[in-house]
């Protein structure tokens, strides 16, 4: 028996509009994360008179290009080229500075920010679907390069932590700018009627303005936020979390996640069911 094969008249309307219908299911599959995976735009903070608090030399080196004044004069007979087991500091800053803009060959910190915390979106998902009848839970938060990115007042700072300037930003409304993917993780365990609470290391005195800018950088309706009071602002960061995190499991609470940039985020008991260390190339707090 002959197959008939059937033609189907092409029509360039319904092929326009199929086409427009698959790249936007396509766009909203990826979400906002394809406009985040690199830094955003920063103005000069207000009150600031530039852009960066270091005198730039520019154009500077690449990475490529000191390492490779280094390799050529090491090969020179007559250079007496002595021992330097560390990296030097300066271009360990051009790395750092390359790493966060997203340029060079050493990866891309807004890309890495964002997998990870795809990562963690999907694991809450699991961790929710466990939920029993009338459980109570949590997911805890970090603020500084978790929840909110100082990216704009450490790029110019040059990466150095000036304390003063730092902390003016922490507390200004140019700070309210939200690490997109943790922006994500909160409003899904919001939705799914999980509380979420916030355990910093900021000092009490900054807790209305970080509030202000939580709010501004969209985290609506959390549970609670910790700064440091009286004591705990001599307290080691793992003793301090820690005893914030036991007052959210006396309240009835199963935690079931806690997000950080610093290993002091996560350790200490109680942990969280599962802890999801965030990369933070920038600083090291104990």
């Amino acid at each position: 028996m002959r197959m008939r094969r059937l033609h189907r008249k092409y029509d360039p309307e319904l092929f326009r509009v199929t086409v427009l219908q698959v790249l936007g299911v396509a766009t909203l599959a990826c979400g906002v994360c394809l406009a985040q995976v690199g830094p955003p735009v920063c103005g000069v903070p207000a009150g600031k008179q530039v852009a960066s608090l270091r005198p730039q030399i520019r154009p500077r080196p690449t990475v490529a290009a000191a390492v490779a004044t280094a390799e050529t004069a090491a090969a020179d007979p007559t250079m007496m080229v002595a021992a330097e087991p560390m990296e030097n500091f300066g271009v360990a800053r051009y790395r750092l500075e390359d790493y966060a803009d997203c340029v060079g060959t050493g990866g891309c910190y807004w890309a890495d920010l964002d997998a990870q915390a795809k990562r963690a979106e999907a694991e809450l998902a699991r961790l929710i679907a466990t939920r029993k009848a009338g459980e109570k839970l949590a997911v805890v938060l970090d603020i500084d390069e978790t929840s909110l990115t100082n990216y704009c007042e450490m790029k110019r700072e040059d990466y150095g932590f000036i304390s003063v300037p730092f902390n003016e930003w922490a507390v200004s409304s140019d700070a309210d700018m939200a690490l997109p993917g943790t922006l994500r993780l909160f409003n899904q365990a919001r939705a799914k009627g999980v509380e979420v609470f916030f355990i910093t290391g900021r000092s009490g005195e900054q807790r209305a303005a970080t509030a202000r800018n939580l709010e501004a950088a969209g985290y609506k309706g959390w549970k609670g936020l910790a700064l440091r009071e009286g004591v705990e602002k001599t307290m080691a960061t793992v003793e301090y979390k820690s005893e914030e995190r036991k007052k959210i499991v006396d309240a009835g609470y199963r935690i079931v996640m806690s997000v950080g940039d610093q290993w002091s985020d996560l350790n200490g008991e109680p942990k969280a069911e599962i802890s999801v260390k965030l990369p933070n190339p920038f600083y090291y707090l104990p």
